[in-house]
């Protein structure tokens, strides 16, 4: 076995698997450990998220349903589990795979960008301990670049597909900027603490959080790690006049911000604009403030029409960003070529790859437009292969019978 992905993820298991499966930074160090000291396998890379947990691998040196048992030793998964739900994806499928993780296209929200991250830290880890060398390096690395590639030239990064930062997004078209304004957020759930997140991320700094009980918006504040005012739902009237932003989601069943409310804080406000965002069911702001003059009110609703659309949209860069995905393959397959044989057939294939490259630049230079690049990159490939081929049977037998000099006079020839 080379390369080699076993894992679980959400596309082969329910999230009480998937919690399961997890290790947690502390035991991922210590499985690192434990690789590195038993030899488990030439390298690994451990990747644990909310929603995969995933080994990379290089040379895995026991069988399948052994590992199995060891990944239950660190984890809160049972042998057989593991085994009933993992996916095993090997050689050159292993790097398009890894490729498409760093870039989301594995990711449960298409196109999320967290995963690259991720990626890094479970490298920087494996690199810490040992574990992670030429393959393991080289492969993350590359999926790395072809990530990079794919936001710099697809827009499958461009959309919000999330409720909580299509709230984000709305503010920031609305009012072109949001360092400068007041925000309000009612509740204080986890959809609110994605929203805050959001708002922190696009540079807010005025931020009051209003919730039933203090003490939670008091907490969610300290884990944020800002500074921002926690009141009790009984002051709402008071906050509303200084709010630019109202995202209001709790489990209230009546509507917790009125139209009588509201008017009263635009009067005080001076008819000020104001932007709010309702994310619950039942409606916490009265639908009846839509017809106020300078409140632009929205929905859950108008935010899913919104959240369909850019999931549409993505799906459509996706398709895109599948090209650059075998454009990477393409590199690490020539790479893991190289990496496989003996250094003079490495200088000869270098010496033609730097051939061919400076052939296709001055055609290039030459035509006069009209032409298809990719297609004339692809001949020039083809060619340089077939020409290659006979050379490098040729090199390999005269270093398996170890005629060294012969090989240098035959390198010497092309001027390597």
């Amino acid at each position: 076995m080379s390369l080699l992905v076993l894992g679980i993820g959400h596309k082969t298991a329910s999230v009480e698997i998937r919690e399961r499966a997890t290790l947690v930074p502390d035991n991922i160090k210590a499985f690192l450990a434990m690789a590195k000291t038993c030899r488990i396998a030439s390298e690994v890379v451990v990747l644990s998220t909310c929603n995969r947990t995933e080994f990379y691998f290089y040379q895995l040196m026991m069988p399948i349903e052994e590992f199995c048992e060891v990944w239950a030793n660190y984890s809160e998964l049972d042998a057989d589990t593991a085994k009933a739900h993992m996916y095993r994806i090997e050689g050159a499928e292993a790097a398009r795979y890894i490729f498409r993780v760093a870039a989301g296209l594995e990711s449960l929200i298409l196109g999320e960008p967290q995963i690259m991250g991720q990626l890094k830290d479970s490298l920087n880890i494996a690199t810490e301990y040992g574990t992670a060398q030429k393959y393991l390096q080289r492969a993350l690395q590359m999926s790395f670049n072809v990530a990079k590639e794919i936001r710099t030239e697809t827009n499958i990064g461009a959309f919000a597909v999330s409720v909580a930062f299509s709230a984000v997004q709305l503010a920031k078209n609305i009012f072109d900027g949001l360092e400068n304004h007041h925000v309000l957020l009612v509740g204080a759930g986890e959809t609110i603490e994605l929203v805050a997140r959001h708002l922190i991320e696009a540079g807010v700094h005025k931020i009051t959080i209003a919730n039933r009980r203090v003490e939670r918006a008091t907490l969610m504040i300290n884990d944020l790690g800002i500074q921002a005012d926690a009141h009790g739902l009984e002051d709402l009237g008071s906050l509303l006049p200084k709010a630019d932003i109202v995202v209001a989601s709790t489990a209230a069943q009546d509507a917790l911000i009125t139209k009588e409310m509201t008017k009263s804080a635009l009067k005080l406000r001076k008819n000020r604009p104001m932007l709010m965002i309702d994310l619950a069911v039942p409606r916490d702001i009265s639908p009846e403030l839509d017809k106020l003059s300078n409140i632009y009110l929205y929905t859950v609703d108008n935010l899913n029409e919104i959240v369909e659309d850019n999931q549409r949209a993505r799906e459509d860069a996706a398709i895109a960003a599948e090209k650059y995905v075998e454009q990477g393959l393409d590199r690490w397959n020539e790479w893991y070529k190289l990496s496989e044989v003996g250094s003079s057939i490495q200088a000869m294939v270098q010496y033609a790859e730097t051939e061919k490259n400076e052939a296709i630049h001055r055609l290039l230079n030459q035509l006069d437009g009209g032409y298809d690049a990719v297609l004339i990159e692809k001949m020039a490939t083809q060619l340089a292969n077939r020409l290659l081929h006979p050379m490098i049977e040729h090199l390999k037998s005269l270093e398996e019978a170890e005629e060294k000099v012969k090989v240098t006079e035959l390198l010497a020839q092309f001027k390597i």
